[in-house]
């Protein structure tokens, strides 16, 4: 069960980043990404600002993200199949055990997947798009990120409360 409860919270995470990514796509351009309908900061503009992106390299990215889109909307729409597939198997509580370990399989694969599709984007921008200073930017980003994860995760160990805490 605990398995179960991980596996769903990464692929609430990643599909989550997937469609926001995709959605944001669907604006009409790659500034969709970085900017939402009402002029709001999307997700990619906090990354773009930290690396100082220009903007030949944001249509750089834009043109690898058309390429990169169909694989991964193919692997959300997967995924919410199966999602589908999970919510009829455990209808008004009744859990078909058997079931419900079939498509957490099939949920984990689509969802490693995604990482790898996920990774492999990354690795092509870090290495045909940033420069050197922006890898090393990328990189102490990289680090800090996991930094706040192991406490993030330490804290929320040692007491339930503690990591709620910190974000009110």
């Amino acid at each position: 069960m605990k398995r179960i409860l991980i596996w769903s919270s990464v692929a609430v995470l990643v599909i989550g980043s997937g469609l926001a990514i995709a959605r944001a796509s669907d604006a009409g351009s790659w500034q969709g990404c970085f900017a939402n309908h009402h002029g709001h900061f999307g997700p990619m503009s906090h990354i773009a600002h930290e690396l100082n992106l220009n903007h030949a390299q944001e249509r750089q990215i834009q043109s690898m993200w058309r390429a990169e889109k169909p694989t991964v909307l193919g692997l959300v729409r997967q995924f919410s199949a199966e999602s589908k597939e999970m919510d009829a198997a455990t209808a008004q509580g009744n859990v078909n055990e058997s079931k419900v370990e079939e498509i957490a399989s099939r949920q984990g694969t689509a969802i490693a997947k995604l990482l790898v599709e996920k990774e492999q984007f990354k690795a092509r921008i870090y290495n045909t798009v940033l420069t050197p200073e922006q890898r090393a930017k990328a990189d102490e980003m990289q680090t800090r990120w996991h930094e706040r994860m192991d406490r993030w995760a330490g804290s929320s160990l040692n007491s339930p409360d503690a990591a709620h805490s910190r974000f009110r």
